[in-house]
């Protein structure tokens, strides 16, 4: 017999307490009628790989529940649930950059231009 490795290797398997089918079946039971049977198949490949690659349960849900507010093909659930797990609440502002440089804003009409631009007209 071979005993194994004694150094994993690999990545580590997902969270015992949380499956994708539970995942699933909590997306399913907040629905007001129950979404079609490959609908339901496909969100449950789709959570199952991403608790596969070490996504966290709650990401997981919190793109379930964008998917519920916001039904299209199930493919997007990725999309959705790396959207909930990179949402920047400041908008644009950029990492790295200190604190004191704001995000980006688009350019708007000054209510005073000569105030606004004393220095450079």
């Amino acid at each position: 017999m071979d005993p194994g490795s004694l150094v994993p290797t690999g990545r580590t398997a997902p969270a015992a307490g949380v499956s994708a089918n539970q995942l699933v079946g909590e997306y399913v039971a907040a629905c007001d009628e129950r979404p079609p049977s490959d609908v339901i198949g496909h969100l449950g490949r789709i959570a199952k790989k991403l608790l596969g690659e070490g996504i966290a349960p709650e990401h997981i849900r919190a793109g379930l529940a964008n998917f519920a507010a916001n039904p299209k093909h199930p493919s997007v659930l990725a999309s959705m649930v790396n959207e909930a797990m990179n949402a920047r609440l400041s908008g644009l502002a950029r990492p790295g950059i200190r604190s004191n440089v704001p995000a980006h804003q688009a350019w708007t009409n000054p209510t005073d231009a000569a105030a606004a631009y004393a220095e450079e007209l």
